[in-house]
């Protein structure tokens, strides 16, 4: 009977509810709480301020986020959707970073829902954890795409997935919006021109829509030179924010030159990022003359950069 007893004793809800305490209280530790504080500062939410409430019930021990000195309401009722993803994501951090294992991060659109300073630095955010370990980011923004390249540099890789007739998931190229402009050039010289001067020489009538495709893609690239290079990278067409801290000085570096070597290539290939006439189709330049072009803009760039 004393046996009986003390097995039933060792298993009812009072003992449970107490180890279940003893390993919340394990689990979510002080160390926890000092960690999601330090990351709501990273992520650009101090100004929220949350607690944590332990309920115990029949043996279950909850531990609930709630907004600082209210009673009365949750979190979801009185925070926008922006600042419910952002103390979801501290709350993760805080959770996963805490042990000594250096397990890959994978997110799937993580600004979703954002403002632009919340998207700022969840991105910063990311970008440190990359110096540890692993991030994987899914995204179909470009402006993500542009600022995690910005801010992470040489140690981003981007691959494009494409969507075909057979479905989604095919590898593809970066779009030309979020590339660098010089690697880029040098990719088009390099690699998609000496395709397309092959079709040439091979007589097929394919060679007009690579041409095509390869002015427009030069076109393209002009732009991003005057956002990345020529206006310093004050402004992005994929960007809310004007960045001016350290930057704002370059503008007055600008020449009378720089400015007409950019015109004069948006000029003359800006016919091909518009639907030609058929009456009167504006003729695609031979590939020497594409090359020249890429030639010249990029010994420009070359003695741009070294102004700064």
């Amino acid at each position: 009977v004393n046996k009986f007893n003390t097995w039933i004793s060792a298993i009812n809800t009072r003992g449970i509810t107490n180890k279940a305490t003893e390993i919340g209280d394990i689990v979510i530790s002080q160390g926890f709480v000092e960690r999601f504080n330090q990351e709501l500062q990273k992520l650009g939410a101090s100004k929220i301020r949350v607690e944590f409430i332990k309920q115990v019930s029949k043996g279950t021990t909850k531990h609930l986020l709630k907004i600082a000195n209210i009673t009365h309401d949750s979190p979801k009722n009185i925070l926008s959707e922006g600042e419910t993803r952002i103390i979801s994501l501290a709350a993760f951090l805080a959770d996963v970073t805490g042990g000594n294992d250096s397990n890959p991060f994978i997110f799937d659109d993580p600004i979703s829902s954002l403002d632009q300073l919340f998207e700022e630095k969840t991105i910063s955010r990311l970008i440190e954890l990359s110096q540890t370990r692993q991030v994987i980011i899914f995204t179909h923004r470009i402006s993500l795409l542009t600022q995690i390249s910005q801010l992470g540099g040489e140690n981003v890789k981007i691959v494009g997935i494409r969507k075909e007739s057979w479905g989604t998931g095919e590898i593809g190229d970066t779009p030309l919006n979020a590339k660098n402009p010089k690697k880029a050039l040098n990719t088009l010289k390099n690699e998609k021109l000496p395709k397309a001067r092959k079709i040439l020489e091979e007589g097929s009538e394919l060679y007009y829509p690579h041409a095509k495709m390869l002015c427009s893609d030069f076109r393209i690239l002009i732009e991003r030179i005057v956002e990345s290079n020529l206006l310093a990278d004050v402004v992005q067409r994929y960007r809310r924010a004007i960045n001016t801290m350290g930057k704002i000085d370059k503008l007055a570096k600008i020449t009378k030159s720089d400015c007409d070597i950019i015109d004069e290539f948006m000029t003359k290939y800006s016919c091909y990022e518009h639907s030609q006439p058929q009456e009167a189709p504006v003729e695609v330049p031979a590939p020497e003359e594409i090359a020249q072009d890429i030639d010249k803009i990029l010994s420009w760039l070359n003695e741009f950069e070294k102004t700064f």
